[in-house]
């Protein structure tokens, strides 16, 4: 990641780019512009404005340039990022897909857990991301192999409903609404392990989201290929 001190581009002399009047531009790739566009002006003999360099390489840039995450200015602010969209956002995403009635809204919850993530994950570095956060999704499936969302997050749902496979720990709480997953054991790991899959006992869903749906996919798939358990 690549921190954010970002330079105010006005676009008006160009009317607008990436379809906005001001824009702002990491450092990286703002000098990197500047070189370029002293090296137009010495050509040519005339100021360039900036703007006309951000038009000039606008597929490359304007895709990576619609969100600039900057962090909360107030200290309570910055602790409830940290809390709410990185450390105990899993937590929440879990207990819900565990609670989901359809493989729709099974992945409506993922998705929603790992944009947060990515979002909340490049405010806490004062980072610009350099794809969308619809993009880091789509990467994050590809590199699992997966091509049916659906099925993903329905896996995963029956998976954390399945007493023989996995225990799940419930934070104790007057309404089953208020019950968050607390960690998730993962009975067959040691089996697992055997099998040469490298999973944990027990995963925490204070861990990143990402972390843990890619270990529990994993888990899944061992599972599959385990005597007696992957025809059950």
């Amino acid at each position: 990641m690549h921190a954010l001190d970002a330079h105010d581009v006005d676009c008006r002399p160009c009317d607008n780019c990436c379809g906005r009047r001001r824009i702002a531009i990491p450092a990286d790739l703002y000098d990197r512009l500047k070189i370029l566009k002293e090296a137009l002006e010495l050509k040519e003999g005339t100021k360039i404005p900036m703007c006309r360099m951000i038009v000039m390489f606008q597929d490359f840039i304007c895709q990576c340039m619609g969100y600039v995450p900057r962090r909360p200015l107030q200290i309570k602010a910055f602790e409830e990022l940290i809390s709410r969209d990185i450390v105990y956002k899993s937590r929440y995403t879990l207990t819900r897909l565990a609670d989901a009635s359809d493989p729709f809204t099974a992945w409506s919850f993922i998705e929603l857990g790992l944009r947060a993530w990515f979002i909340a994950v490049h405010r806490l570095h004062n980072a610009q991301p350099r794809i969308s956060p619809a993009d880091f999704v789509l990467e994050f499936l590809g590199k699992l192999g997966i091509t049916n969302r659906f099925n993903f997050a329905w896996g995963i749902h029956e998976l954390l409903n399945d007493p023989d496979l996995v225990e799940i720990v419930r934070k104790e709480g007057r309404s089953w609404y208020a019950m968050d997953i607390l960690y998730i054991k993962l009975n067959l790991a040691g089996d697992c392990r055997k099998a040469g899959y490298k999973v944990p006992s027990q995963v925490s869903t204070t861990m990143h989201l990402p972390a843990i749906l890619v270990t529990l996919w994993k888990y899944k798939q061992c599972l599959e290929e385990l005597p007696n358990v992957g025809t059950v």
